[in-house]
């Protein structure tokens, strides 16, 4: 009776590694990527660049929004004026879904929703924003 045991107790051990195996064989979704620029107001990058990092980055990252990754210009038209930034998703669908819910955190309204609405805090003159899929061969992936 034992033997019958420990040879089903065998069996269903392949049978979960196997299933584990198989799942992990399925092919994942790419990603989906934003590219953000936002031309500030004179003299406002450097603020732009400190609430992204004291308050923005966090924000997203609870709401299952990945940081790529952020730069300031160094050459260029406007360079001094120019902030940009990557986020990431799983997929459209998924930034869909998570982009508004970051938007209504009531942290996100509180420090950049409200202060962009006020003329005399405001940071942001103008964004550009692209949508992206990497490639097979880009080393940027979800």
């Amino acid at each position: 009776m034992l033997k019958w045991k420990l040879i089903a107790v065998l069996g269903l051990s392949c049978g979960i590694t196997g299933v584990g195996w198989g799942l992990a064989q399925q092919p994942r979704e790419p990603g989906f990527f934003e590219l953000r620029i936002y031309t500030t107001l004179p003299g406002k990058r450097d603020a732009l660049a400190a609430r992204f990092g004291d308050y923005t980055t966090g924000i997203y990252e609870r709401h299952g929004i990945r940081n790529v990754g952020y730069w300031l210009a160094t050459s260029g038209d406007d360079a001094e004026r120019t902030f940009v930034y990557m986020r990431g998703y799983p997929s459209r669908r998924a930034r869909d879904e998570r982009l508004p819910q970051a938007h209504a955190d009531p942290e996100f309204l509180e420090v950049v929703t409200a202060m962009e609405r006020n003329p005399d805090t405001r940071l942001i003159e103008s964004v550009q924003s692209m949508d992206l899929v990497p490639t097979d061969y880009s080393a940027v992936r979800w």
